[in-house]
């Protein structure tokens, strides 16, 4: 099946692909919300467990290392279970290229139609009245 020049059918990869620095960091955390917190809180844990640590406060600065320990593996089970969500969304690959494959062939379709020019369909095994 050949594409008419014309077509230029969007591919998601390719948006994001095109993105600029802030911009893709957004779209990432828009599809992955908890890990953005869990790095934030991470973070906040660390720099606390530093300032107790600069201030003689041992067992402050203990109480936030294990806070970050935890936090960092709940970051972590955060972006391998959205992961795996976002890919395992009810359909096998099969069923998700079977209908890439539809909708390509329907954008074709149309596109035909725009250019005013149809391919005759092919009759079927017991038609031979083309």
């Amino acid at each position: 099946m050949v594409v008419p020049s014309s077509f230029d059918p969007y591919d998601a990869d390719d948006a994001v692909r095109n993105l600029k620095g802030f911009q893709k960091l957004w779209y990432h955390c828009k599809q992955q919300p908890l890990v953005p917190i869990g790095v934030i809180a991470t973070c906040y844990a660390l720099s606390r467990s530093a300032m107790a640590v600069r201030g003689g406060r041992h067992k402050e600065a203990n109480k936030y290392f294990t806070a970050r320990v935890v936090l960092q593996g709940l970051t972590l089970v955060a972006l391998i279970g959205t992961s795996i969500y976002m890919q395992s969304d009810g359909k096998s690959q099969a069923e998700k290229n079977a209908e890439k494959a539809a909708r390509r062939k329907q954008l074709w379709l149309e596109e035909l139609d725009r250019q005013g020019g149809r391919l005759p369909t092919r009759p079927s095994n017991g038609d031979n009245n083309v």
